[in-house]
């Protein structure tokens, strides 16, 4: 039991690193010589003669002799009981070898704590032989046996699906510190892998296995900090006892429930009384939403499920979590009842960070912008299917001008009175907003996931064209995204990125106009302060675009020419890339030097 080259990981980087280490020090190291080993050959062989009555004679070549002949049966039997002598007392001076140089390596060495948050990251037991849990690293050598019996934290998570011979050692090695009670059975991962045949033998005997892992379980409740269960269909019923059973030690609930359908969703149970949780996360299951145990959460994170809190008591779980960090809704539908508006204060999340509603509908949207404040919230994702016009109402409230709680998303209040930058991605289905705070080093992420926003983009860019101060946008437009017109944006650019020869052609278009034509000043160009600009023709775009030279040349030549068009031309930007396929543009490269002349910083660039 001292070593025998257990793999740390699926990967087998320690079994990788062990050959490595044995293979260094065999290279400086000869084989015994002829003699040495004729010499040890006839020891041996002496010895078994005298010890079984027999006469050989060793020949030069290591050969022997055995007399008398007809008792080479019995002789042959000795030998091989010698060379199995031989090879087990070679076997146990290799052995003690290899546990001297291993309590010699540095990481041996390691002090027991230290060795304790690196072991943490197996598990207690596996179903899977590719990855190495703590049972088979008991095997690894002594010294880690030794360390590992007498480490309770890695000996604390409790998983119903282990052989019940295991139970016991979990129990006792864990002393009386707090449990992991998880459920991940066989059946569940086949199945996540497309394996549609739920009802196999591991299954039947996985859940064979269950009800006197249970009992054991149910009789350490009080020591219960966290239930991680993803459970099947059959197994809901045999486990949803284990879910109201008392838990004064509970912090942390998370179940899954994996169907076949997506329609169905298993409960309700009822969480007995207790201390309040920390985090909750269900997934196709649904509760009593307003245990008290709901209170003082730090993550919350419900999907999957019909059933839904409604508005109001999903609005009191967040009132009453004043330190909640993460929220949570996925494919959640809240009951036709208790759809009433919050009559309380908005609800402060001083400490939210992470903000996900995803094809929740707009209830919770709405309820979540009008009744919540969340000042410091780095990243929002509010995804839904549904086109502009069924979120108008919604939309409404979020871009309505001067709404702090959005400018608060964005990045943009701040106390000092100074313009901020603004990143602003344009995709077909989605707009995404970053921002990064330097002073405050936060970053600020704001997505909005839409079947058709193009309704949504004045509202957008309204608000932003009315906030004091407004803000520099940096805008990236992906090929086919709804951009009509740089009109509205004209105020915000700082630097312009296009994709696509169609909005690459409309880029050049309006940029070579002024914003209002009744003024010739220098500020008077569509989008005068424009420092950064990259038009990028993509090579799947079937659209020609052999045809923008004129357009390109036009551009150059109006906005930053001396000699282009009345008044005084545009600030030159620093940095103006074109980028494309070189079989697109068959006069173009020629004309690089010239354009080069009228702006120096214009590059072109190879895709």
């Amino acid at each position: 039991m001292d070593n025998e080259g257990v793999s740390l990981g699926a990967s087998g980087k320690f079994k990788e690193f062990q050959r490595s280490w044995f293979t260094t020090d065999q290279m400086s190291l000869k084989a015994p010589s002829e003699d040495a080993v004729a010499k040890a050959f006839s020891i041996l062989m002496a010895s078994l003669s005298e010890e079984n009555g027999r006469e050989f004679v060793s020949g030069d070549n290591n050969t022997c002799e055995f007399l008398p002949v007809p008792q080479l049966a019995h002789d042959v039997d000795a030998v091989w009981l010698a060379k199995s002598c031989l090879v087990r007392k070679m076997d146990l001076c290799v052995a003690r070898m290899q546990h001297l140089r291993n309590r010699a390596s540095p990481f041996h060495q390691l002090p027991l704590d230290l060795l304790a948050i690196i072991l943490e990251e197996f598990p207690v037991w596996s179903p899977s032989k590719e990855t190495t849990s703590i049972l088979d690293l008991l095997k690894v050598n002594r010294l880690w046996r030794n360390a590992i019996i007498n480490i309770p934290q890695l000996w604390t998570a409790f998983p119903l699906d282990i052989p019940p011979k295991f139970v016991p050692l979990i129990l006792e090695r864990s002393k009386n510190l707090p449990l992991t009670i998880t459920y991940l059975p066989i059946p569940v991962t086949k199945y996540l892998e497309g394996r549609e045949n739920s009802q196999n033998r591991d299954e039947i005997e996985t859940m064979e296995l269950l009800p006197d892992t249970l009992e054991v379980a149910l009789g350490e409740a009080d020591r219960w900090r966290k239930i991680d269960f993803t459970l099947s269909c059959g197994a809901y019923e045999s486990i949803e006892k284990l879910l109201e059973a008392p838990t004064p030690a509970l912090e942390v609930l998370q179940v899954s429930v994996k169907y076949p359908s997506a329609s169905r969703t298993m409960g309700p149970f009822t969480l007995a009384p207790g201390p309040p949780l920390k985090e909750l996360a269900l997934h196709r299951v649904c509760t009593s939403w307003h245990s008290p145990r709901f209170t003082g959460l730090i993550k919350l994170d419900l999907g999957d499920t019909n059933s839904g809190p409604s508005i109001n008591q999903l609005l009191r779980i967040l009132s009453n979590s004043p330190r909640l960090e993460h929220l949570s809704l996925t494919d959640l539908r809240p009951p036709e009842y208790g759809a009433s508006a919050w009559s309380s204060e908005p609800v402060l999340l001083e400490r939210l960070t992470t903000l996900q509603v995803m094809r929740s509908g707009n209830k919770y949207i709405s309820a979540l912008i009008s009744s919540t404040r969340f000042p410091r919230c780095g990243s929002v994702h509010l995804w839904d299917g549904l086109p502009s016009r069924s979120m108008s109402d919604v939309d409404a409230n979020i871009w309505s001008l001067g709404n702090e709680q959005t400018a608060a998303v964005l990045g943009l209040k701040t106390a000092m009175a100074e313009r901020r930058r603004l990143n602003i991605l344009l995709e077909v289905d989605g707009i995404n907003f970053k921002n990064q705070d330097s002073q405050l080093q936060q970053h600020f992420d704001l997505i909005i996931c839409r079947a058709d926003f193009k309704n949504l983009l004045p509202l957008i860019e309204e608000f932003l064209n009315t906030w004091n101060p407004i803000p520099d946008v940096k805008l990236e437009v992906a090929i086919d995204a709804p951009l009509r017109s740089l009109l509205a944006w004209s105020p915000l650019l700082r630097s312009l990125h296009v994709k696509g020869s169609k909005h690459c052609r409309n880029a050049l278009v309006e940029l070579a106009k002024r914003s209002s034509p009744q003024d010739l000043g220098n500020a008077s160009w569509m989008c005068p302060g424009l420092s950064e600009i990259t038009l990028e023709y993509v090579k799947y775009d079937r659209e020609s675009y052999s045809g923008d030279i004129g357009p390109l040349y036009s551009l150059l030549n109006q906005r930053w020419s001396n000699t282009g068009s009345d008044g005084p031309p545009a600030t030159q930007p620093s940095s103006f890339r074109w980028i494309g396929d070189p079989s697109g543009f068959p006069h173009m490269w020629t004309l690089q030097a010239e354009l080069m002349e009228i702006l120096p910083s214009f590059r072109m660039v190879v895709e």
